[in-house]
């Protein structure tokens, strides 16, 4: 990419060198990119929104990892984004979060886990259960996702923020003399028409930004997606050596009686009194 910006980084990864290389790959394209080469490994991800609403992760990039084994169980991974423009310190540290979130996935993915309706296991990437063809109980993702997406939109609301307060201030620096000291008609109303435009864009950008960082905070269904995402990582091992729930209240309270007590309690009850 002529003209690009340049950050890398490096980063340690468990496993040999082979290994990380094959889930890396995978990963990658996971998240958006073509593999066109494995060493070292280079991927490109193309631009897919408007520059005017894209942040980093959006952007054209190219990005290529060089791996080096340091022992028999770690591999030393250089990245090194190419990536179309880089505006703040804070969009470097989302492409870190990136690389931190491929990292976490390809070092997860071998994972096992439990089919919840036959309990044959599959693998942690399995999307179907190689046995019954239900869909597989996905692993909880790991929360290296929630930090790159975090700080990616943080930044982006940060460029946004500061672009509209720099034109909404712009349009007034340059509106305010024109409006105060010329003297024709014309005059004052273009100044008018600069800083009406200049507000109008600088307001624009300020809601984005605003916007941007509300649902960033706020994602959607969040807290009711909590409680399903806990019942699915019960395996069905963990489930099977859970105690069976009683069907009413007062099955439940019988069967925490001894055997004794639940003999005297459904035998008859003898009148002292007839006796007598």
């Amino acid at each position: 990419m002529a003209g690009g910006f340049e950050h890398h980084f490096r980063r340690t990864i468990p496993g040999e060198i082979e290994t990380v290389r094959r889930r890396l790959s995978d990963v990658l394209e996971s998240f958006g990119y073509v593999v066109f080469g494995e060493a070292p490994l280079q991927a490109k991800r193309p631009r897919h929104k408007s520059i005017w609403v894209a942040m980093v992760l959006d952007y054209d990039v190219t990005l290529t990892v060089a791996l080096k084994p340091i022992s028999s169980a770690s591999t030393l991974a250089t990245f090194e984004y190419e990536i179309e423009q880089l505006f703040t310190k804070g969009e470097m540290q989302a492409l870190e979060r990136e690389a931190e979130a491929i990292i976490a996935l390809a070092t997860s993915s071998s994972v096992e886990v439990f089919c919840p309706s036959c309990g044959v296991e599959n693998a942690g990437n399995a999307r179907f259960c190689r046995a019954c063809g239900k869909p597989a109980a996905r692993n909880q993702l790991p929360p290296e996702l929630e930090v790159m997406r975090l700080t990616a939109n943080a930044s982006g609301s940060q460029i946004e923020i500061t672009l509209g307060l720099a034109l909404s201030f712009l349009a007034l620096l340059i509106a305010a003399p024109i409006i105060l000291f010329v003297d024709s008609i014309k005059g004052v109303a273009f100044g008018w028409i600069i800083l009406a435009l200049g507000e109008l864009l600088g307001w624009y950008f300020l809601i984005l930004g605003m916007r941007r960082l509300h649902r960033s905070l706020n994602p959607p269904n969040a807290q009711l997606e909590a409680p399903s995402e806990q019942t699915k990582a019960l395996s069905l091992p963990e489930r099977v050596a859970l105690p069976p729930q009683p069907a009413s209240i007062v099955e439940g309270t019988t069967e925490l009686m001894t055997p004794q007590e639940t003999h005297l309690a459904a035998g008859p009850v003898r009148n002292t009194d007839s006796m007598e």
